[in-house]
């Protein structure tokens, strides 16, 4: 279960924080920037959604998704 809870926290924090997915989707769109995306600007949102599929899908998944995305995040602390 903390495999899932970690992997949620991290992929979120990647994709909104690092990534900035979600600008990137306003810059499309032509989006005002205090314009919500909700729940893929906001971190929290993002991770407890990300935390229910994770709990619906193979531990494979979840073992990935850690893997990845704590290393994305590692990494961009260390740069």
């Amino acid at each position: 279960m903390i495999i899932k809870i970690l992997a949620s926290i991290l992929f979120s924090y990647y994709f909104v924080n690092i990534a900035g997915i979600p600008a990137k989707i306003k810059k499309i769109y032509d989006m005002r920037p205090h314009q919500r995306l909700k729940p893929f600007d906001c971190v929290t949102c993002l991770s407890a959604w990300t935390g229910l599929v994770l709990f619906f899908a193979p531990d494979v998944v979840s073992n990935c998704m850690l893997v990845m995305f704590a290393s994305g995040y590692i990494g961009s602390k260390l740069k």
